[in-house]
This record gives structure tokens, sequence and C-alpha cells, in this order.
């Protein structure tokens, strides 16, 4: 049986550490993805929309110092600087991409 390819690997969120995740304009906020299928390569970010479209203006890259698996994701998010804060009735998306492609997002994200 041939491996996936990229393409059709599974990457599933399930949660995020904080509920919701709340970081401000220009500073760093340390949070997890948890959840199935991640791997290395993928891109972590955020959108207004659930299906990844509409990204916003924040940085997310995988934190370097702390241990990732294919079940948990710990990542920085820095929202630009002056970034307007996020309507809590409608928080934004944690998304991820692979190769390009959508693959999930989860609903938990808020800019103060």
């Amino acid at each position: 049986m041939p491996a996936k390819s990229d393409d059709q690997h599974d990457i599933d969120i399930k949660y995020l550490s904080d509920k919701p995740v709340k970081a401000s304009s220009g500073k760093s906020t340390y949070f997890s993805v948890g959840g199935t299928g991640f791997i290395q390569g993928m891109v972590v970010y955020i959108a207004r929309n659930s299906d990844g479209s509409e990204k916003v203006d924040v940085e997310v890259l995988p934190d370097a110092a702390a241990v990732s698996t294919d079940k948990l994701w710990p990542v920085v998010a820095k929202p630009a600087y002056g970034l307007d804060p996020t309507d809590p009735k409608k928080p934004l998306w944690v998304a991820i991409k692979l190769n390009n492609q959508f693959k999930d997002a989860y609903q938990g994200f808020l800019v103060v």
C-alpha cells in the first residue's frame, strides 16, 4: 500500500490550549494546537473564516523551546502592532495549510 502524499495527509485540529487564546497586539503569545496528523512543513496561521480564507496579520511560528508531536503543536503568535481587537462574539480561526492546501481550522483566537 503506497504512503499518503502530503496532499492526502489528514490534519484535524481538536482543541486549543487556551479557550480562547487571547493575544495582545505587538506581543508574543504562546499556546498549543491539539489534534492529530501534525507534521513538519505545515503552516499555522490565523484566518477570519472557517475555510481558512481571509488571513489575519498575525505571525504564527512553531515554539522552538517546546517539543512538537503529531498530536500537540506548540506555537507563538504575534499580532501585528496596531491590529484592531477581535469582537469576542466572533473569534478568529487558527488554521493549518500543508503544501499550500487548506487542511483544517478551529475557532478561538482573539486579538485583545
